[in-house]
């Protein structure tokens, strides 16, 4: 009598009760992943019964189809991740200066020379420097 009576009031405890919990929503994606990989692999291993393929196809279907549902599920979850942060943290670009007066293409001279000179005191200085440096007899 206590046993019934014990069971009648963890059933009602139960039934009354109204918890929730929620699962994280990246492990419930990989979870839903796996299981449709699973189901999916299980559905090619049974198919393959019909080409007289061992009993074992459906368990060795359901297995790769399980593993390939996790791995594309950790996939998904990781590409978003990457794209989410991307998104949050934009990289800034190169030589780019969309709202500045001068841009790196643009010299404040209107003589069209840089910082380091002409074109000609630069080859100048490059053969006075060639000339200077000690020559060396290799042969090939």
């Amino acid at each position: 009598m206590i046993k019934k009576l014990l069971i009648a009031i963890s059933i009602f405890g139960c039934l009354t009760f109204n918890t929730q919990a929620q699962m994280d929503p990246k492990t419930k994606a990989v979870m839903t992943m796996a299981l449709y990989g699973t189901v999916g692999g299980a559905l090619l291993g049974t198919a393959a019964l019909a080409f007289d393929a061992g009993g074992r196809s459906v368990a060795v279907g359901a297995s790769v189809g399980l593993y390939t549902g996790l791995l594309f599920g950790g996939y998904v979850i990781g590409t978003h991740a990457m794209k989410k942060n991307r998104q949050m943290n934009p990289k800034p670009q190169r030589n780019y200066y969309p709202d500045t007066e001068s841009s790196p293409y643009e010299n404040d001279s209107d003589d069209g020379y840089d910082e380091q000179g002409s074109f000609n005191e630069r080859l100048i200085m490059h053969q006075i420097a060639m000339s200077e440096a000690p020559a060396t007899n290799s042969k090939l």
